[in-house]
């Protein structure tokens, strides 16, 4: 299949399904694939929401550290803890936490991980923080922290493409690349969502959610 026939065929997936949402939980039945790839930290989702407020999700997560490539694997249980529905806003608090296996340089071993998210959003202006903490038994702690504020150039209708101009801000003192701070531009329709950025730095980002 070319790049072409996969869009389409994205497209036409999208338009029989719901909204796409870069949330750890999403409406009741529903599984959400989600990846995060910039060239120092890479992170991919598959969650399965069993509830309107809980999902189990499977995690797998590589970084670069001054001390090699750490490679996570493990299995995840998200939960929304709070949510504000507006007319043209809402407004969440997601929790999260895993346990599971590690490797670097070779050596195996075991991690937690917990983290905590909150957003808002209308229909022109979006906003998030992220706070990650893992502990492993081999390589260093990793704690991530994440802020996001963005605009839309437009308030797109429910069958339109919409479109978001964001700053994302992110700060890991245990990677290679400590603070990176990236423009990247948001597209999604219905239940595909696209990222794409450059950061001040040069390290590209591209990312992908979709629901189904």
């Amino acid at each position: 299949m070319n790049f072409r026939n996969f869009l389409l065929a994205l497209m036409l997936f999208a338009s029989v399904a719901g909204n796409a949402q870069a949330h750890p939980v999403s409406y009741q039945g529903a599984t959400a694939l989600m990846t995060w790839n910039q060239p120092f930290l890479a992170d991919y989702w598959i969650a399965y929401s069993f509830r309107s407020d809980m999902a189990f999700a499977a995690r797998s997560m590589r970084m670069d550290m001054p001390g090699g490539k750490l490679w996570v694997y493990m299995p995840q249980y998200d939960v929304l803890f709070k949510r504000w529905n507006n007319r043209d806003s809402q407004a969440n608090i997601y929790g999260y936490a895993g346990f599971g296996g590690v490797q670097m340089n070779g050596q195996r071993g075991t991690a937690w991980l917990t983290g905590v998210e909150a957003d808002a959003e209308s229909r022109s202006l979006f906003v998030m923080a992220k706070a990650e903490l893992m502990d492993p038994t081999i390589g260093p702690n990793f704690n991530h922290y994440e802020f996001r504020v963005g605009a839309a150039p437009y308030e797109a209708e429910f069958n339109e493409i919409a479109s978001w101009l964001m700053i994302q801000i992110q700060y890991h003192p245990s990677l290679e690349k400590k603070t990176v701070v990236t423009p990247l531009a948001r597209f999604f329709y219905r239940s595909v969502l696209f990222e794409i950025g450059v950061s001040t730095n040069g390290d590209s980002m591209t990312n992908f959610m979709f629901h189904f």
